[in-house]
């Protein structure tokens, strides 16, 4: 027995016997199960990059963790706005809050520019965490983060602002002009 199908007749019943809210649905059913076809063949013919996703995020981990080293460890004792602006020595100071994105970001340089005049007799390199001196950083206006002022005399209050590239190279050289 032979049977003769015709597809245009059938898709055409078909349409008419489906409400518009079941064409929707299966359209949305048909979107599901493209991607995930899609993505089973990722997995199996590309599996590298889903290795270098899960090598970014252990990488994004460590500088986390990093991060978080970082800002403990206090061991100049700088941080204390007490002694920075107690203090009549040229200083660069880094205003910064431990989860601003843009501070995490600059951190390492300015960590890099803090080693380099650690012993310094002339100048200072300091770094102030607002969340832990909101009083502080109230007082002294701070409105953003990260916020970089070059004190010619920190008793006096009298800053210049840094607005320039966030690097240990570029922040040196601001310091050497003023």
């Amino acid at each position: 027995m032979k049977v003769k199908v015709n597809l245009a007749k059938a898709s055409k019943k078909m349409a008419s016997g489906c409400s518009s809210d079941n064409k929707i649905e299966i359209a949305l059913w048909v979107v599901l199960g493209v991607f995930i076809v899609a993505v089973i063949i990722m997995a199996v013919f590309y599996p590298n990059r889903f290795n270098q996703m899960n090598r970014r995020q252990e990488n994004f981990d460590d500088y986390s963790a990093l991060m978080e080293n970082m800002s403990s460890s206090n061991d100049s004792g700088d941080d204390d706005p007490k002694k920075v602006f107690s203090s009549t020595k040229p200083t660069m100071v880094l205003f910064y809050a431990p989860w601003c994105g843009h501070c995490k970001t600059m951190k390492p340089e300015y960590e890099q520019l803090r080693l380099r005049y650690r012993n310094n007799q002339n100048r200072r390199v300091a770094m102030i965490n607002c969340d832990d001196h909101k009083d502080f950083a109230s007082k002294a206006g701070v409105q953003g983060f990260p916020t970089l002022r070059y004190y010619t005399n920190p008793k006096d209050d009298k800053y210049l602002d840094y607005e320039g590239p966030r690097t240990a190279e570029a922040i040196e050289t601001f310091m050497n002009e003023n």
